[in-house]
């Protein structure tokens, strides 16, 4: 995200301000169910979830040149309301499912709340340049893809919210510099650890890694269109199922575009590799597009996008007789996801969406059909 851009679209600018007191703040709830269909245990089961994600920036140090300084701190939580939602929600990573595209990206549980982040932010350099120190979570500043990465007004499934690819931990420590060249371009750092699952303590784990992530971002056509590339390095120590571990090294590149074709059409692109990515996730092509198809209704919007995701070195597969795999597992997962996003009023949407899993998780002939509805209520 361009920190240094408050015109930009994307999630963290979701905000209510309170100019004289310095704070801003925004709110999600929203409840939605599916209907799933998976043909590898052909069975239906249509769990509900209850969902809050709140932001909230309160300004510490008044600097009206440079920016000053504000302490941010976002809130997430789920309620899966049947025990179905347990597998939908917080299922293995091999779920059916899958690792890579989990069908809505902020369920993090049938009844779990944490703070993703409470961080530090300080701008400086007459504005053009801020520093993020805390327990921070990464996909709020990289790979931000401004019609694409929030899951309370766009696409629902993982593999479209952010590249599953790049390691975007949240609620470790971890710093962040940004700064922006010029008018069209800014460039960004940050590192953070990695070894603590989110809502654990960050500083007194036993949790081992960290990520050291670049972004390079450039506006054109009068800021019509985006390009950013995000590269990474992370190391951590990978637990296996038989108590051995290995010291793992990970890097990649994500790349992504986004423009603004006219005043009803945008679209995007995202596509990224990574050499031994902790969950075998080397390669990914997305693309989409978010259309206004009644100029009267100018808050209301279709979104659709398609994505194919590539993979290797799976423990846990078998072969037809039964035997593990040992050599290299390469698979395609492919997801197509449609929703419509219907501004009731100011405050409350309803998203109908549906979407289709070939080969979750790289398992063969497993398929998932998702329908589903989501209201939000913003404020």
């Amino acid at each position: 995200m361009d920190l240094l851009n408050p015109a930009c679209d994307a999630p963290q600018y979701k905000i209510k301000a309170n100019q004289k007191l310095g704070t801003q703040w925004h709110i999600d709830l929203a409840y939605g169910t599916y209907v799933l269909h998976r043909s590898a245990f052909g069975d239906h089961v249509a769990p509900n979830y209850a969902l809050i994600h709140g932001n909230l920036n309160q300004r510490i140090i008044k600097d009206d040149v440079n920016g000053g300084t504000w302490l941010h701190a976002e809130f997430l939580g789920s309620w899966g309301l049947e025990k179905d939602a347990v597998r939908v929600a917080k299922g293995n990573p091999l779920g059916p499912l899958g690792s890579v595209t989990r069908s809505h990206a902020e369920l993090v549980g049938p009844s779990d709340f944490y703070f993703p982040e409470i961080s530090v932010k300080h701008f400086f350099n007459g504005k053009k340049a801020a520093i993020i120190a805390g327990t921070l979570r990464l996909s709020d500043y990289f790979d931000v893809v401004g019609i694409a990465s929030d899951t309370y007004t766009s696409f629902m499934n993982s593999g479209f919210w952010h590249s599953t690819v790049l390691p975007l931990v949240d609620s470790n420590v971890g710093a962040i510099v940004q700064v922006q060249l010029g008018k069209k371009d800014y460039v960004m750092a940050g590192v953070s650890r990695t070894g603590t699952e989110p809502g654990y303590d960050p500083i007194n784990s036993d949790g081992d890694g960290y990520v050291v992530m670049g972004e390079w971002g450039h506006y054109f056509n009068e800021g019509k269109g985006v390009v950013k590339v995000t590269p990474f390095f992370q190391m951590l120590d990978v637990d296996y199922a038989d108590d051995s571990s290995e010291h793992h090294r990970t890097g990649g590149v994500v790349g992504s575009v986004q423009y603004t074709i006219n005043d009803t059409l945008t679209v995007f692109v995202r596509g990224g590799v990574a050499a031994k990515q902790e969950y075998g996730n080397t390669a990914e092509l997305t693309g989409g597009l978010r259309a206004k198809l009644i100029p009267s209704r100018k808050d209301d919007y279709l979104g659709i996008a398609y994505g194919v995701f590539k993979g290797r070195n799976y423990a846990g597969f078998v072969d037809e007789d039964g035997d593990p795999v040992t050599e290299n597992y390469n698979c395609r997962e492919t997801v197509l996801e449609a929703y419509y996003n219907l501004q009731l009023c100011r405050y409350f949407r309803v998203m109908p969406h549906i979407q289709y899993i070939h080969d979750p998780a790289y398992a063969d002939n497993n398929d998932s059909v998702v329908f589903g509805v989501q209201g939000v209520f913003s404020f």
